[in-house]
């Protein structure tokens, strides 16, 4: 009995990206870095529905290391740095008027 998977045991990436809830991009690289096994047939890479079944459970499983990190949308770890939100440096309107302001005083400095 032959046992060769078929057109129909294969996804595309983009059916495995929307498999995985992955872009599409994400599939590749996983593919590019051998961490999900897929076959190029005609320029384009083809993933066995197998193998995408696996690579979701075992993505599924969380690392207790990621468990500790806060979600970027949590922690905000730009905030502080581009003055975006609360605190000093957020109002970017007024600050952008005080740079220019001091600009112009420096020009004026430098000029006489």
């Amino acid at each position: 009995m032959d046992h060769t998977p078929t057109h129909q045991d294969r996804l595309s990436v983009a059916e495995t990206a929307k498999a995985l809830d992955r872009s599409t991009e994400q599939v590749r690289r996983y593919l590019r870095e051998g961490r999900l096994p897929g076959q190029r047939i005609g320029g384009q890479w083809f993933i066995e529905a197998s193998a995408v079944r696996e690579f979701g459970a075992n993505q599924t499983k969380e690392d207790p290391f990621l468990k500790t990190l806060r979600t970027a949308s949590r922690s905000k770890p730009l905030d502080a740095v581009i003055g975006i939100g609360s605190g000093p440096g957020s109002d970017i309107v007024n600050g952008i008027a005080s740079y220019r302001a001091d600009s112009v005083r420096r020009n004026r400095g430098i000029l006489r």
